[in-house]
């Protein structure tokens, strides 16, 4: 069975894993600048300007990602692990547990309706 390379991640005190086809980079937690009326924030990574998603308050990492074809910066993680896992029923094995996948688009929608 083929290894699936990507990033495991903490977030609010869970593993969890993102595959490399999405993941663009991995940042120290930037400045977030606030956007009205919005529970996104922006920060300037890597030249560029990136919306960003709250997903705790604790982790010392933004992750840049792709999602529904747009790139997004999760913010509130850190990143545990890189490399290639084995695949398991739910995600991937990592030191023997299972580590199932963060659903990106899930937690941006809901980050958008915590406001709403």
């Amino acid at each position: 069975m083929a290894s699936s390379a990507g990033v495991i991640v903490s977030v609010r005190g869970e593993e969890r894993f993102l595959p490399a086809l999405i993941v663009h980079s991995v940042h120290s937690q930037p400045r977030l600048s606030p956007v009205p009326g919005s529970p996104l924030g922006l920060a300037w990574v890597a030249g560029k300007v990136v919306p960003v998603a709250r997903l705790s308050d604790d982790g010392p990492h933004l992750v840049v990602c792709l999602s529904r074809g747009e790139v997004v910066g999760l913010s509130g993680v850190e990143v545990l692990d890189t490399g290639f896992f084995a695949p398991s029923d739910r995600g991937v094995e990592r030191q023997g547990r299972q580590v199932e996948p963060l659903d990106v688009s899930a937690e941006i929608e809901a980050a958008l309706e915590a406001v709403a």
